[in-house]
């Protein structure tokens, strides 16, 4: 089968704008991510899908391969299913334009989902583990899964609710959802004709839209985070991860 990889870069951001060209550590932010997804052999194509100029110039000066993309688009996965539309290929990654310490291993793993079973049209991933400020965030998005590692929910909340005090001891069951998502093309283009639904707006999580749906999501776990930059000040904890490797 053939993996197209497209990275979705928009430069508006309410956060921290500018963010795919910011700088990180001598590299702008999408050259990171860009090199850090070439590393995964399972991708046979890696296209920067962005609506601004200054983003192409960028990925051109590195030597990367990007496509403008039209700016009114509602999120970036039509973005990537914009690009996915030029070409013909079987399975389509979203890989995040922030998250410019994704392993390769774990994009791999959630190609191979789709390669070796075809009862999956769309996987993902998440970290096991979460620390006590990654339940409490808003920003950090969990999930939990069923015995066959498919999605049950995603959310910003604190998930599962634990209603008695003697089962706070337990481990929670929930593991970080990193923004990875690996897409038979098919499905994609059916994903993007899916009107959003009432979990998606309430929660701002796509995601639920494909549940809500009736259709199943693979998680590939890892032990593995991969930080997302979202603020000036995840832009500095970025530097550091970088200058301590």
């Amino acid at each position: 089968m053939k993996v197209l990889g497209v990275i979705p870069a928009r430069f508006a951001s309410s956060r921290l704008p500018g963010k795919p060209l910011a700088d990180l550590c001598g590299k702008p932010l999408i050259q990171r991510v860009y090199e850090n997804a070439l590393k995964c052999s399972e991708i046979d194509k890696l296209i920067v899908a962005t609506d601004d100029e200054r983003i192409v110039q960028c990925v051109n000066d590195f030597g990367g391969n990007s496509e403008m993309t039209p700016s009114e688009l509602p999120s970036g996965t039509d973005r990537v299913a914009f690009v996915a539309k030029q070409y013909n290929y079987d399975i389509v990654v979203n890989i995040q334009g922030d998250e410019p310490f994704l392993e390769s291993n774990v994009i791999g793993g959630a190609i191979n989902t789709l390669v070796q079973n075809k009862n999956y049209n769309i996987s993902t991933a998440a970290k096991v583990g979460l620390n006590e400020y990654e339940l409490n965030s808003p920003n950090d998005v969990k999930v939990i899964l069923n015995k066959y590692n498919e999605a049950i929910y995603f959310s910003r909340q604190n998930i599962p609710f634990i209603r008695d005090v003697e089962n706070n001891n337990i481990k929670t069951p929930a593991l970080k959802h990193i923004g990875l998502y690996v897409f038979r093309y098919s499905f994609l283009m059916e994903f993007i004709k899916m009107k959003p639904t009432t979990l998606e707006k309430l929660e701002k999580l796509e995601q639920l839209r494909i549940i809500e749906n009736g259709h199943k999501i693979y998680v590939e776990k890892t032990y593995k985070d991969s930080f997302g930059i979202d603020t000036p000040e995840d832009l500095k904890k970025a530097r550091g991860m970088i200058i301590n490797e």
